[in-house]
Parts: C-alpha cells; structure tokens; sequence
C-alpha cells in the first residue's frame, strides 16, 4: 500500500509542476536586486524590464535591496522559491562575496551552485581614467612613473573587492607595479576623487568615466576588453600593449539552480527576443553601454572564466579591513 501510495503522490506531483510550467507565468514576477538604485546594473535591469514585460505578458516589479556589498540582495534571490517568478540581474558578487567571506576564514553566506545562468546581457571592458592633469599620455607613461615611485601613485575605487577595486589589482598584477588605494563609498564618490584629483586613476565602465573624458577633464588612457572598446576606439587594450589584464563591467541574468528547466527556457527565449528589441537597444545606447548577449549554454562557461579570475584576484589581494 505504501508503495501504491508513493506512486499516487509522484503522479499527482507531475500533474500538479507541469501545467504550473506550461502556463508559465501566470502572475507578476520580480527582478530582485542587490545594488541601490543608479549603478550600471540597476539601470540594466530597468532598461530590460518592460521589454520583458511584453515579452511574458506579465507585470514586472524590480525590487532594490541593497546592503554589505550586495549580499542582502543577493540572499533573498537565493532563498527566492525557486519557480522562476523571481530573477536578479547580477554581474561579480555572485562569485566574489563568497571568495571575500573565504579570504576571511567565514563560511560562505551562498555559493554560485544556488544560481543559474539564463543569460549576459551586457559586458563592457573596464575603462582606465586619469585626471586630464596628470603628466601622462598614454598608460606606458603612467606605468613608467609607478615603477619609478611604487606606492606613491593613488588609485580610487567603488569600495573594497568591488569591480573597481578588482580591475586595478588586476592592472597592478600584470606591469608589476604597486599603487596606493582610496577606497571609497561607491562608484560616484570614486569617479568624485578622481576629478578633484584625490587619486589618481580609476577603472570603471565606459559610461561613468565617458562624459568627463570627451569635457576634458579625463582622459583614457586603456581598455581592458579582447577588443577596443565601442565608445573609445581610439583608446588602445592593455593586450595590444603587452599586457594580460582584461576584465569586464558586466551584467547577466540569473535564477535560483532549482528553477525547473521548462520554466528557464521561457525566460531564455524572451531574453533573447528582448536584446534585440528597438526599445531595449536604445534604452542601452542612452545609457552609454552596448549589448553582449551570450544564451546560457555560452554564457555559463563564460561566467565560469570570470569567476575563477574574481577568486583569484581576491585571493591575491588577501584580507583587507
């Protein structure tokens, strides 16, 4: 009777998912995030929205919960139920807070195992600002000048292990030179350093630094992608110079691991109508970042390379209070 029973229940249980996934969504879903309202990947995440609004046919909410560095956020979607009703648009935390939580000997408030890739949405290399009266030219100066005066020179950042903080480290590792670090509260008050000549170098997406170098008060002197960047073609990479440090300012699309795979493909698929959509792509375009859309299958071995470069780092920087 009891294996009868088992069978019944497992029954009922199918009978009960599928029409749930089939009908797919059937009610408001939420785009929950971890970063504060105005940062590169919130306004992603509002540019993409009512396009997918559309798409699904169901009224999307974008819910901003910020706090120690993402984590906030980020555990709610972790802890979400995993139906699929609730996503995140994320970029590195969801490999770097539990890497800084290991440099620090803390078990890991989540591991990249509870998330799943749907897909990349954008990926801008990380830009080198200088303030426009610093002597250098060009990055061979500035980097001559930090290996004449090592720690004299002063890089601002967002905060400590954040993307900003991450592309110099990364900068720093491949010429060989040692810099001084401000760490600050976000990437306005270090892009605000930088201009007041506070510090001075920043890395950060193309769209934060872009309006001060075309005034003049910045200038960019290298861009860490395989490519040129689209907004300073004439801006050289740091590999066109000889030097292995690329990182990217991007952000993709993720749910909990458990999402049933029908229910995925749904979101693949209107994902991948809605990068290509006249709104989203001026949405993106008015914000200064282009599209690099990667589907899951690609995008997974992608954010697999980022990660290991992010604990990496991190683990090279070591423990910072």
């Amino acid at each position: 009777m009891r294996t009868f029973a088992a069978v019944v229940m497992v029954l009922m249980g199918f009978s009960v998912q599928a029409p749930a996934q089939e009908n797919f969504p059937s009610k408001p879903i939420t785009i929950l995030m971890g970063y504060p309202p105005g940062g590169s990947t919130d306004t992603t995440a509002r540019a993409i929205a009512p396009v997918l609004e559309r798409i699904l046919g169901q009224p999307i909410v974008i819910q901003n919960r910020p706090g120690a560095a993402a984590l906030v956020g980020t555990l709610a979607v972790a802890n979400a139920p995993p139906d699929g009703y609730t996503v995140t648009v994320a970029t590195t935390q969801l490999a770097l807070l539990p890497a800084v939580d290991r440099v620090f000997g803390r078990p890991p408030s989540f591991t990249r195992d509870q998330f799943a890739p749907i897909a990349l949405v954008s990926a801008e290399p990380s830009v080198l600002f200088v303030n426009a009266s610093q002597p250098w030219r060009n990055f061979q100066d500035m980097i001559e000048d930090a290996r004449k005066r090592p720690g004299q020179i002063v890089y601002a950042s967002g905060g400590l292990y954040g993307t900003t903080h991450l592309a110099i480290e990364i900068v720093l590792k491949a010429t060989g030179t040692k810099m001084r670090h401000l760490p600050t509260a976000g990437g306005g008050p270090a892009l605000t350093a930088v201009l007041g000549n506070h510090a001075a170098l920043l890395a950060a997406h193309p769209a934060v630094g872009g309006p001060q170098a075309r005034a003049g008060t910045l200038r960019a002197i290298g861009t860490m992608g395989s490519n040129r960047a689209e907004s300073f073609p004439d801006v050289p990479t740091l590999k066109e110079l000889g030097y292995e440090a690329e990182y990217y300012q991007w952000n993709g699309l993720f749910t909990q691991a458990k999402v049933p795979e029908p229910v995925i493909t749904i979101w693949r698929e209107a994902i991948a109508k809605a990068v290509k959509d006249p709104e989203f792509v001026q949405a993106m375009q008015r914000l200064g970042s282009g599209i690099h859309y990667l589907d899951r299958d690609e995008f997974r071995p992608w954010w697999d390379e980022d990660s290991r470069k992010t604990e990496e780092t991190v683990q090279a920087i070591g423990k910072v209070q």
